[in-house]
């Protein structure tokens, strides 16, 4: 079998075939690209020109969908190289509710794209709700992450600013009172320390003025201390009374930060039982305890003390 008498219509003036065929290919995407049809096309939403004094508290959709009549390569460009975006002018806008025709007029479009041949399909109505601006001021409080640990004892905390401004929508300003710090870390800290922290807004649309704020607070290691054998003190207006009491002495367990309770003696302490004006009899009376400045917590041993108070006589006589 002759095979160079088979490709020889094949091979012969095989450049000039080529060109040819390069040339059909370039006149039929020219045809191609020259058709006219429709396309859908999502065009993102924006809104300019809102009034200072008013928010937008509804929510806005994120796109538009349009239809596009042209030419395929027009089309083409577009979707690829022109961002197409549909912006809503707000500057009429009132407090309450606008309700705004969305027209082919909103889109950003080439100038080569003929307006008539537009069409927004959806939504065709944009209805906006808006709010007046108010500021006003909220305290602040600290969040901490996670559980305190039953042997940590956290001062009371300094806070710079105790208080922030929220500027926003009147309803959703208004539904706050206060505002949290970011969850604070507190474990494996033994000591004084300070931290900047950001401030956290429940709302949407609300923002906060400074959204940073210091917080000083002290750290201590949790002790508890028994202050045995502590008489109590009496307090009365009859001192030709002779009072009898039990028991003679009590415990007083005082629980707090470790430099402060290991500092504390048995004079600085109080366990008064007060019978002014009582007469001659037999009581139970609950003490009053009075203690440094300091301390987190204290109990005694016994929660009442038993009273006899007997009249004395010229004769020491007792009735």
């Amino acid at each position: 079998m002759n095979y160079a008498k088979i490709t020889r219509p094949i091979t012969e003036n095989l450049s000039l075939k080529i060109i040819s065929l390069i040339f059909a290919f370039m006149l039929w995407l020219y045809v191609t690209a020259q058709q006219v049809e429709t396309q859908m096309v999502k065009a993102p939403l924006g809104v300019r020109n809102v009034p200072e004094n008013l928010a937008i508290v509804s929510e806005l959709p994120q796109y538009v969908e349009v239809s596009i009549k042209g030419s395929r390569s027009e089309l083409l460009k577009l979707r690829f190289f022109n961002k197409l975006k549909a912006v809503v002018d707000c500057s009429d806008a009132k407090a309450g509710r606008l309700n705004i025709p969305l027209s082919p007029a909103i889109l950003t479009l080439p100038n080569k794209v003929d307006i008539r041949n537009v069409t927004i399909e959806s939504p065709r109505m944009l209805s906006i709700e808006f709010e007046n601006v108010i500021t006003k001021s909220v305290p602040v409080k600290i969040a901490f992450k996670g559980k305190i640990p039953d042997d940590v004892i956290i001062g009371k905390p300094v806070i710079v600013p105790d208080k922030v401004k929220l500027t926003g929508p009147s309803s959703r300003v208004n539904a706050i009172n206060l505002v949290n710090t970011e969850e604070i870390e507190i474990r494996g800290k033994k000591k004084k320390f300070s931290q900047e922290v950001m401030v956290h807004v429940p709302e949407k649309g609300v923002v906060v003025q400074p959204d940073r704020i210091l917080v000083e607070m002290d750290i201590s290691k949790k002790v508890v201390r028994t202050l045995a054998n502590l008489p109590p003190t009496l307090l009365q207006d009859d001192e030709s009374a002779e009072v009898e009491y039990s028991p003679k002495t009590v415990s007083l367990i005082i629980e707090g930060p470790e430099d402060v309770i290991r500092n504390i003696a048995k004079d600085d302490v109080s366990i008064i039982i007060n019978i002014a004006s009582r007469k001659p009899g037999e009581y139970k009376i609950r003490p009053q305890v009075i203690v440094p400045q300091g301390i987190d917590k204290y109990w005694l041993d016994t929660d009442e003390f038993d009273i006899k108070i007997l009249k004395k006589t010229g004769s020491d006589e007792k009735k």
